[in-house]
């Protein structure tokens, strides 16, 4: 029995910033951002969405009135958790429209979370208690308001939804072929919901660190010796930047092939690397479900992965947990995915001014905590009008008595 996924999705809200415009208003060097970063863009929210709207919206394309009956394990990975009891996953059942069989739950690790429900997806179809019976995935997450702190480049929006099941089109995973690591660190972590805390220096070096436990640990399960150019035809990593993925690949070379030049891994990256970084560039580091929209894009990107093609994957967590596996690209994988429209969802993003990129943060994180409050339609100027309007877009209108509204558009 082959498990993997079956649908996949991806949905970056309406707005986008172009990195050049945050880099000369904040002073600082655009060639390090797209150069060294690798960021060319940043995806943002308006005010009437948010982690919920942004995952029935990745999902609910993908979601058809059979997937409704068969559907019965659902779990909402995210580090932008709403309460400290209800869980965000029910939102997803009751909009989507599912039965109430479904076992529903969140899960919070940090970037590593969507993999962790991945896994236990897996493992849920894999012991046989519900045969034929799939599991929606979705992670989404938002960003902080950072305006002038160091690494405001980086975080961004977004949201992925999976259905995984026994009957794959898009990957199939390798059962048992997962090195994970673990340690304890302060990297990053979100005390409040207003406020991040960032470690940069302690999480690039967290991120690396388990890349080697998990890298090790996964070549110890594979039981074998191989040849990393053989074994994988691509790999893909959580991306938060383009720069720290370098890092993580350079050094899987450098354990491989000791000795190896710098112009050998530069052209190894682009190689094996280079096309997965397609949607995070134009959309920035959407916590778990980035290392998804690696995915996707190398799909849809590069026109060299072929059916039964093994990808290594590396998904990283602060805090810190890390997983490295590996899974098989499946025939269709590349039409499923084109279905989507993946680039004219991107394409059709809002781009904002600095101005109006500062004045949703500063928005966002003034009402943020408030017991009652309503979202702002109308900012951008006529956005909602143009995107929105009759769209069947979930849409969040604020809280009263800290019960949050929400409504179709």
């Amino acid at each position: 029995m082959g498990i993997g996924i079956e649908k996949i999705n991806v949905y970056a809200g309406s707005l986008v910033l172009d990195i050049e415009k945050l880099a000369v208003a904040r002073n600082r060097d655009i060639n390090y951002f797209k150069n060294e970063l690798l960021i060319d863009k940043k995806s943002q929210l308006v005010d009437y969405e948010d982690v919920i709207t942004m995952a029935v919206n990745a999902a609910k394309p993908i979601v058809s009135e059979q997937d409704k009956q068969d559907i019965e394990l659902v779990i909402f990975a995210t580090e932008s958790g709403l309460d400290f009891c209800k869980t965000n996953s029910t939102y997803v059942c009751h909009y989507l429209g599912l039965k109430s069989q479904v076992r529903n739950f969140e899960i919070k690790n940090a970037c590593y979370a969507a993999t962790c429900a991945v896994q236990m997806a897996i493992s849920w179809i894999a012991s046989g208690v519900a045969p034929g019976k799939k599991a929606l995935i979705v992670s989404s997450d938002i960003n902080y308001d950072h305006e002038g702190r160091s690494g405001e480049e980086v975080p961004a929006v977004g949201a992925v939804a999976m259905i995984i099941s026994d009957t794959p089109k898009v990957i199939e995973y390798e059962l048992g072929k997962n090195g994970y690591f673990t340690f304890e660190c302060t990297d990053y972590a979100r005390p409040t919901a207003t406020y991040d805390i960032i470690n940069p220096q302690e999480s690039l070096y967290a991120y690396l660190d388990c890349f080697e436990g998990a890298w090790a640990h996964y070549k110890s399960q594979c039981g074998e010796d191989f040849d990393l150019n053989e074994h994988f035809k691509r790999i893909i990593y959580h991306t938060p930047f383009g720069g720290l993925v370098k890092m993580a690949h350079t050094r899987m070379l450098k354990d491989m092939y000791p000795g190896i030049k710098k112009k050998e891994i530069a052209a190894h990256f682009e190689e094996k690397v280079g096309k997965s970084l397609k949607i995070p560039k134009a959309v920035g580091n959407t916590y778990s479900s980035t290392v998804y929209t690696c995915l996707m894009g190398l799909i849809l990107e590069d026109d060299a992965l072929l059916p039964g093609d093994r990808i290594g994957i590396y998904s990283y967590g602060s805090g810190s947990c890390a997983e490295f596996y590996s899974a098989k690209v499946l025939p269709g994988a590349r039409e499923c995915l084109r279905s989507l429209g993946v680039d004219d969802h991107l394409n059709a993003r809002y781009e904002l001014s600095i101005e109006e990129f500062d004045t949703l943060a500063r928005m966002r994180s003034a009402h943020a905590e408030k017991p009652t409050f309503d979202t702002n339609l109308l900012y951008p100027a006529g956005w909602f009008d143009r995107y929105y309007k009759g769209k069947k877009y979930l849409i969040f209108r604020g809280t009263q008595d800290y019960l949050r509204k929400y409504e179709w558009s």
